[in-house]
């Protein structure tokens, strides 16, 4: 009977590092050889001092990146206990914010009664969103969490709020979702992708009018690749302003004649639909702040309603 076959079997010795073929491929020494021949002349050395001195100036940005953002916080916590630090974009010419998300949560504190103040030195969080809160130290992201995190930290919802009934409730979150997710996406598409921020170079501070151009530049792809991937960069002009026109007529048949969106006091559900109506008619476009005012008073009458009682600095916050 024959033994077992041996390791190699029929197929030659075993592998033992790489064969070396004459007239073929240098080796792996050799290669290792030329390489470091290459470095050690006068062009290697420039390209090691080259990479040498890169790293030691991206390492020297990082930490300088750090302490600086070090600091901020240390001067965020000496604005006392229990105050917001809201940071966001700088604030327009026709809004004290061209975000409905960051104007949510300012006009939630006015009806609160919450301290707050407004930094514009780090708009964007750790999740790279913007706006974002800082608390007692504590940093809370998106507005939706940030304004649950400021009712149960405080501990005194809206009164107006604790009132409604669970389908009113229900009520205000479909309006709140409809306009957050849906109506200023389609805002988002005509002010930066079908107008390329025309309309938003002419209310923007005078310090910003620079960032808008450097944003077109090197931005507007990769928003129009989101907006894409969003759903609403599919669509025509007329067909987004079709779909955003549906949802203003949604929110007038939903405010009727009643003085606010869920009755005859402001809730937290106003202070997302003020901040989303707000950026149809004062920082999206001529034309869609024409539609509203034409087709829709009851919502021209809430907006100055609204303004009236939260925001009566308006006009002073506004920066030319």
């Amino acid at each position: 009977m024959h033994g077992p076959p041996s390791s190699a079997g029929n197929f030659g010795p075993p592998f033992r590092g790489g064969p070396s073929f004459q007239g073929g491929p240098p080796c792996h020494g050799g290669l290792r050889r030329s390489c470091w021949e290459a470095l050690d002349g006068p062009t290697g050395r420039r390209l090691v001092q080259l990479a040498a001195g890169a790293v030691a100036v991206g390492l020297g940005l990082k930490l300088y990146s750090r302490y600086k953002r070090q600091q901020r916080r240390q001067r965020w916590q000496q604005e006392g206990k229990d105050v917001v630090v809201l940071h966001t974009f700088p604030r327009a010419t026709s809004c004290p914010n061209m975000s409905p998300f960051a104007l949510k949560i300012e006009t939630y504190c006015r009806m609160a009664g919450i301290a707050y103040v407004i930094d514009t030195e780090e708009p964007m969080g750790s999740k790279n969103k913007s706006p974002w809160i800082t608390i007692n130290g504590e940093e809370v992201q998106d507005s939706e969490l940030i304004l649950d995190y400021l009712e149960k930290h405080f501990n005194r919802p809206l009164v107006a709020t604790a009132k409604l009934s669970p389908e009113q409730h229900a009520t205000g979150r479909l309006v709140q979702v409809m306009l957050d997710e849906h109506a200023m996406g389609c805002m988002a598409m005509k002010r930066y992708i079908i107008d390329r921020m025309e309309y938003v170079r002419t209310i923007v501070p005078e310090k910003m009018k620079r960032m808008v151009t450097v944003y077109r530049i090197f931005f507007s792809a990769s928003m129009k690749k989101a907006m894409y991937i969003k759903g609403v960069g599919r669509f025509t002009e007329q067909e987004v302003l079709f779909f955003l026109y549906r949802d203003l007529q949604a929110l007038a048949d939903i405010l009727g004649k009643k003085p606010f969106l869920l009755g005859s006091e402001a809730t937290a559900y106003d202070a997302a639909a003020f901040a989303s109506l707000t950026q149809a008619l004062c920082a999206t476009a001529p034309e869609v702040e024409l539609q509203v005012r034409q087709k829709h008073d009851n919502l021209v009458q809430y907006f100055d309603r609204m303004k009236a009682k939260f925001w009566s600095d308006w006009d002073q916050l506004c920066e030319k």
